[in-house]
């Protein structure tokens, strides 16, 4: 019941900006009319079960949504980039949720760390051809002894 309360108080309040639109003006219509749009929007984020942030908290909640996809454009703002957080970053923050929810797991391409920071690894492909090795690369097992060496492609280890 105390989980509905603000909703009824909140009904309460349409009823009797309803009664004064009744006997009013257009302007009371237009906010009981905007008051019913919010408790619709509240009771149907109370029933749904697939946020639960939403169902917690009703109608507000819409709003962290929106503030997450006006971050990029507000980020100029923020202290912290996507790559600075401790201990996890945004990214990697934002890669653990996508996976938990079984979306999008992957990363794009692109960075933005600094890739001549010293231990930074990475592969860079040729842009010419190579000669492809002739014998590949391998290692006798056995010693001299052995019956029936072996050639162990590197590859496979």
């Amino acid at each position: 019941m105390a989980r509905f309360l603000l909703a009824i108080l909140f009904g309460a309040v349409v009823v009797l900006v309803a009664l004064a639109g009744i006997f009013g003006s257009v302007g009371w219509i237009t906010l009981a009319v905007f008051a019913v749009v919010l408790i619709l929007l509240g009771v149907w984020d109370v029933a749904q079960r697939r946020h639960s942030v939403l169902r917690n908290y009703p109608v507000i909640g819409h709003l962290r949504y929106l503030l997450e996809k006006l971050r990029p454009e507000l980020q100029q703002y923020f202290i912290e980039r996507n790559f600075d957080g401790r201990p996890y970053d945004r990214d990697t923050r934002s890669i653990i949720y996508e996976r938990a929810k079984g979306i999008h797991g992957e990363k794009a391409f692109g960075t933005e760390l600094d890739l001549t920071e010293v231990g930074y690894e990475y592969l860079v492909h040729s842009t010419a051809p190579v000669e492809p090795v002739k014998d590949p690369f391998r290692v006798l097992v056995g010693g001299p002894v052995c019956t029936q060496p072996y050639e162990l492609a590197l590859l496979y280890v």
